[in-house]
């Protein structure tokens, strides 16, 4: 079904549109489509919207609360447009929605908001917002796992450290990473360009936690690796070190990390079925999962991270299961379970995977749910992005007293942030919901030709 949005006002225009695309592919937005028309009109002591097009209309009143702030009645009327657009799509499609009209990446904002406006957060998001019983649930006990985390030491901010290089580029990633290619690699380069990065700016805060991110960091040799943690200079900070490639970790790497304090490692197998890792461009075996599994636990005391998707292409539920199980099977501290999201760019929207689930996406998610806290695993994050199978969720778990503290404070957006490295983003928060941000370039070559231009607009940055 085609459909194409008006409305009376535009400032709304593009979350309505967000609204119709949750609901691909029953119906998809074309120009040439059915008009719906999304208006809200001001009555006295009333709003009203109403939705219509040839097809069905979907009308409904609200009171107007004459103490709302603009900034507040302009909330709440979006809220009102989107939820009842989303009922009218429902009508039309007989499709429900795991998280209703929500379009945003962050739901626990949601709930935070509504907690902080005197509405019962669970209630709302149940029969307002038209998100399942089972997602209402989830994101009430995301909000309880945040508790005496969330917020707590801003007077600290988080470091990222960006190492954008990969031994091969996996088939749904869409970063600005580079393939190594050892005889015309810009790493030595680039770690140079990093540590005088690391180094231009500190910030007057201390750190609460570090993050050393990528594409996948450990695939630097352990010399060039332990120029930049030593650059860091962690002291006993939560420190994460991404291991994304299993083939990348050896026991020299390993050795560096923990001389250089490092805390928690995330080893990320995806699946542990062979035929998929070939097919989504991972140059490792299930069996070299396992050897750098073995390789972390016995060089250290790590905390250790293992990532998992869902609907990758190929992969019945019995074998998303066997991911699972077996992953809880090796105890890591930190299980995160991603859906499927078709980036542009990436090669599978090249060409056109269809990530499309008809309920197997939420029959994966719903089994990492429940398995994961059987086993121990309390769900402590989440963010949803855009075309993702289901329209689902990432979400990461935590056994207890596991939990990452830079994961809370970059989703919840509670911490300044100290980024370095190519398309690194650094944040200050003024309150109010005011965040200034600055980005890096985010190609390799633009951020070694210009370094010195961003180490400039860096130190300003942070100056006051």
């Amino acid at each position: 079904m085609k459909l194409y949005i008006t409305t009376d006002h535009e400032n709304f225009k593009n979350e309505l549109e967000e609204v119709v695309r949750a609901f691909a592919p029953y119906c998809v937005l074309d120009p040439e489509g059915t008009p719906v028309s999304v208006r809200l009109l001001e009555q006295n002591d009333t709003v009203k919207t109403i939705i219509t097009s040839d097809l069905s209309e979907v009308s409904n009143s609200y009171p107007v609360i004459s103490t709302l702030s603009d900034l507040m009645k302009k909330r709440f009327y979006k809220r009102y447009m989107k939820r009842d657009l989303y009922d009218y799509l429902h009508a039309l499609t007989g499709v429900s929605l795991s998280y209703g009209s929500l379009t945003g990446i962050r739901p626990t904002k949601l709930f935070y908001e509504l907690r902080e406006e005197g509405i019962e957060p669970e209630q709302a998001l149940r029969d307002f917002f038209r998100v399942s019983p089972e997602k209402t649930r989830l994101i009430a006990d995301i909000v309880r796992n945040q508790e005496g985390i969330l917020g707590a030491q801003t007077d600290k901010a988080d470091w990222f450290v960006n190492i954008p290089f990969c031994p091969s580029r996996c088939h749904y990633c869409s970063f600005l990473s580079e393939v190594i290619r050892p005889k015309k690699s810009n790493l030595p380069a680039y770690v140079e360009a990093l540590i005088k990065d690391i180094a231009c700016a500190p910030p007057q805060k201390e750190r609460r936690a570090i993050y050393v991110g990528g594409g996948t960091p450990t695939s630097l040799s352990p010399d060039l690796l332990d120029r930049v943690l030593e650059a860091i200079n962690a002291n006993g900070e939560e420190f994460t070190v991404e291991a994304g490639r299993p083939e990348t970790l050896t026991a020299e790497k390993i050795a560096v990390m923990k001389a250089r304090r490092v805390t928690r490692v995330s080893v990320n197998p995806q699946t542990f079925k062979q035929e998929t890792l070939d097919l989504i461009g991972r140059r490792h075996t299930v069996q070299d999962i396992f050897k750098a599994y073995d390789l972390v636990r016995k060089g250290g005391s790590f905390d250790v991270n293992m990532d998992f998707i869902t609907m990758l292409p190929g992969e019945s539920f019995e074998d998303f299961k066997h991911s699972i199980d077996t992953a809880i099977s090796l105890e890591p501290e930190n299980i995160t379970v991603h859906s499927l999201s078709i980036k542009r760019g990436s090669v599978f929207a090249e060409t056109a995977y269809d990530n499309f689930s008809d309920g197997l996406a939420e029959r994966m998610s719903d089994y990492a749910r429940s398995a994961l806290d059987r086993a121990g695993y309390g769900p402590y994050y989440m963010y949803r992005q855009k075309n993702t199978s289901g329209r689902l969720e990432n979400i990461g778990y935590a056994k207890k007293g596991k939990i990452c503290l830079y994961n809370v404070d970059i989703m919840e957006e509670t911490h300044d942030i100290y980024a370095s490295g190519a398309g690194a983003i650094s944040k200050r928060l003024y309150g109010n919901g005011l965040i200034e941000r600055l980005a890096e370039v985010k190609e390799i070559k633009g951020y070694l030709e210009r370094q010195e231009e961003m180490r400039e607009k860096k130190i300003k940055f942070f100056r006051n």
